[in-house]
């Protein structure tokens, strides 16, 4: 995992012009998109058990720039940094995180941001 975005699948991949799959992975019901971007192999899933609304974006394959990878998905969708709920493994502590100063407090994200506790010390 490279991140997540406070976005559901399905309006990233109509932007790439991507199908979304329905797919099952034992413990739940999810929508995912698998393609390659600028030499990255990427994949957004989203659970449907989730309740946070939130999409993550997976290396389907190793590579050392994660983190461009992730810049490159949000310059080839069109969206801003604002989109971005986290960058690195929600798994990992050491996983950026945004800042509350990126956010507008009567945004819907910034309402996300704060109920999953992205953005806090």
């Amino acid at each position: 995992m490279i991140g997540a975005l406070a976005l559901p699948v399905q309006p990233v991949a109509r932007r790439l012009c991507l199908h979304v799959e329905r797919s099952w992975d034992g413990l739940d019901g999810l929508d995912v998109v698998m393609f390659r971007l600028e030499g990255f192999s990427l994949a957004i899933s989203k659970h449907d058990g989730n309740p946070l609304g939130i999409s993550y974006v997976w290396l389907t394959q190793p590579h050392e720039r994660a983190d461009e990878a992730l810049d490159a998905l949000l310059e080839a969708v069109g969206i801003g940094e604002e989109a971005v709920a986290f960058r690195g493994d929600a798994h990992d502590h050491r996983g950026e995180r945004i800042t509350e100063s990126r956010e507008v407090p009567t945004s819907l994200w910034a309402r996300l941001r704060r109920a999953i506790g992205v953005g806090r010390s």
